[in-house]
């Protein structure tokens, strides 16, 4: 059973205790134990509270200091890279930095995946992994996870931003705020912190902390590129603003600027909802599934772009091409690797995007530079819908269509909840469909693009907001690849709707091939799975969802209220409806003509 904050046992470690007025805290625990204590209390200091994973041998002993330190609280997943699938969406969610905790051998093998997710997408969490004793010794046990057994340092070392071995109890402590540091930025991501059993069971007095404030990374941008952009952009006669993930943790910023500049906005699929999709300047998504006003927009040439925070890969751009012949690209990113990858930069800019925009927003109102066609742009943009089917929130076809579906499922979870999407056909009408007004209200893992990303994730939405409730839109793949993560949602009494779109195949892998091969046939049928029953056998109210308008607040309200905890939808959709001009297939066909890239 997983263990949530209200069931946290032996609540039995003081807070810490400052002893001077130098920034050094005496850690006095009621009962100092171990290695393992001081590294969790170390964490702890510095806001990690939360740890998600799976317990084995050679990880029990910081399994135990968790359970043993009041205000930690340990998460038990199903898989490891659950775990860390979890851990990245709570990350996103909360702006805190969570642990991951898994065993030797299989346990860090397992984790992979989610650490190269957490490594894509920016997502800080600290992993700590287990080792059997004598593993930096060259001697040999069973799951050795060190340099003369699978080295995992070596396995995960190209995706994590720091790699330590705690070689002595007593550097425990300062190793972990090491890897914690290095998680945390200027490009944050997964930090990797090993725990041989013998190493994290030894004793070790308390160690005085250094309490670490917040590093703030001022920096200003070149005056001469903030006002050559802004010139740029009030001349162009087809201007564009492309905000991409990289914006997140900059909101504020970067809606002050796109208020501030009278021109078009749009957003990567996986920065859906960071300026709402109901502002007047809106073009909702590009990219991956964008919508009619992006592809609209973006099929007259565009001479001036300003990107954001994107890389500007094949998901982001997609369909909707952001620079058309002979136009200028303003490229602003903290990683100036992402330059004139994809896209030819006339002026790349390494700068904090946040930085970047409250600038050339605050030039920009200074001098009064306004785009004198911005409003007509944007309405012609506008003036169809936004949809690939108009009729979509009407569609009356049995089964029922995916568009149906999406449509139904926000009108009925109401205007607070927050909707994440796994990976597969249903995402596309996700992304395409849904209308995120803020942004926390969609969420996505793309850039790994992983099967379960989204039905583990959406744990860790749920335990960053317990009162809000969380939309899984999912398929039958995923959950048969994943479903066992729904059991933690149900021992931690989590408001999900698991919404699993089933269709008895994989989908988007038959529509797919059939495009790229002219071929579909039966390869990718899967039997039919009753996730209804299937949900029930687990003490989960379920429904299932054969016809159009059957998804309401009645029926979500009733399920919810069966518990606390989550439920299963299993919504029969049509598997012959498809989006058109989805993006991921034609990029892939570009891609893979000689020549072409």
């Amino acid at each position: 059973m997983a263990v949530s904050r209200a069931l946290t046992p032996r609540q039995t470690e003081a807070r810490p205790k400052r002893t001077d007025h130098s920034g050094v805290h005496e850690l006095i625990p009621a009962v100092h134990r171990s290695a393992s204590h001081s590294l969790i209390r170390a964490l702890l200091a510095e806001g990690v509270d939360t740890f998600f994973g799976v317990p084995g041998g050679p990880i029990s002993p910081v399994c135990q200091a968790i359970l043993d330190i009041d205000g930690a609280s340990f998460i038990e997943s199903r898989h490891e890279t659950g775990a860390a699938f979890a851990a990245a969406s709570y990350a996103r969610a909360t702006g805190k930095t969570p642990g991951v905790v898994v065993t030797a051998g299989p346990g860090a093998t397992n984790v992979v995946t989610g650490v190269a997710n957490a490594d894509l997408g920016r997502s800080p969490m600290v992993v700590l992994c287990g080792d059997v004793p004598w593993a930096a010794e060259g001697r040999r046990l069973e799951q050795n996870t060190g340099p003369e057994g699978i080295d995992v340092e070596r396995m995960l070392g190209h995706m994590v931003r720091c790699s330590v071995r705690v070689a002595r109890a007593e550097s425990a402590a300062s190793q972990a705020l090491a890897a914690l540091e290095a998680a945390r930025g200027p490009e944050p991501g997964p930090s990797l912190i090993v725990v041989p059993m013998d190493r994290g069971r030894a004793e070790t007095r308390p160690t005085p902390m250094i309490q670490r404030s917040t590093v703030q990374r001022a920096e200003r941008v070149p005056t001469a590129a903030v006002t050559t952009t802004a010139g740029w952009l009030a001349d162009a006669k087809r201007p564009l603003i492309v905000l991409g993930a990289g914006c997140r943790g900059h909101e504020r910023a970067v809606r002050r600027l796109v208020d501030a500049l009278n021109v078009p906005f749009l957003t990567t699929p996986q920065a859906k909802g960071l300026v709402s999709e109901r502002h007047p300047r809106s073009l909702r998504n590009g990219g991956m599934a964008a919508s009619m006003w992006a592809r609209r927009y973006t099929a007259e040439p565009v001479d001036v772009t300003l990107a954001l925070g994107t890389d500007l890969d094949d998901s982001a751009v997609g369909p909707t091409r952001y620079v058309g012949p002979g136009g200028r690209l303003v490229h602003v990113d903290r990683d100036a690797t992402v330059f004139h990858r994809n896209l030819e930069a006339t002026l790349p800019v390494i700068a904090d995007v946040g930085v970047m925009a409250d600038a050339l927003a605050e030039h920009v109102m200074r001098e009064g530079i306004v785009h004198p066609l911005g409003r007509e742009l944007v309405q012609a943009a506008r003036s169809v819908s936004p949809f690939d089917a108009p009729d979509a929130a009407t569609d009356k076809g049995s089964p029922i269509a995916p568009h149906r579906a999406l449509l139904d499922l926000e009108a009925a979870a109401g205007e607070d909840a927050r909707f994440i999407t796994d990976i597969g056909g249903h995402m596309l009408f996700a992304l395409h469909y849904l209308t995120a007004h803020d942004p926390d209200r969609f969420h996505i893992h793309l850039r790994l693009g992983s099967m379960g990303s989204g039905i583990a994730g959406a744990i860790g939405l749920g335990l960053a907001d317990r009162e809000r409730p969380v939309v899984c839109v999912c398929g039958d793949g995923g959950m048969q690849m994943n479903g066992m993560e729904l059991l933690v949602a149900a021992d931690l009494g989590l408001p999900i709707v698991y919404a699993i779109f089933n269709d008895a195949r994989y989908n988007l892998v038959h529509h797919g091939m059939r495009q790229l091969y002219g071929r579909g046939g039966s390869e990718w049928e899967t039997p039919w799975v009753d996730f209804a029953g299937w949900a029930s056998a687990m003490g989960v109210p379920a429904a299932r969802v054969t016809r159009a308008g059957k998804i309401t607040p009645r029926l979500l309200d009733r399920l919810l209220r069966s518990g606390p905890g989550p439920c299963v939808l299993d919504v029969r959709i049509d598997r012959e409806v498809q989006l058109r001009g989805g993006g991921r297939v034609e990029a892939l066909q570009h891609m893979s003509v000689p020549g072409s890239a």
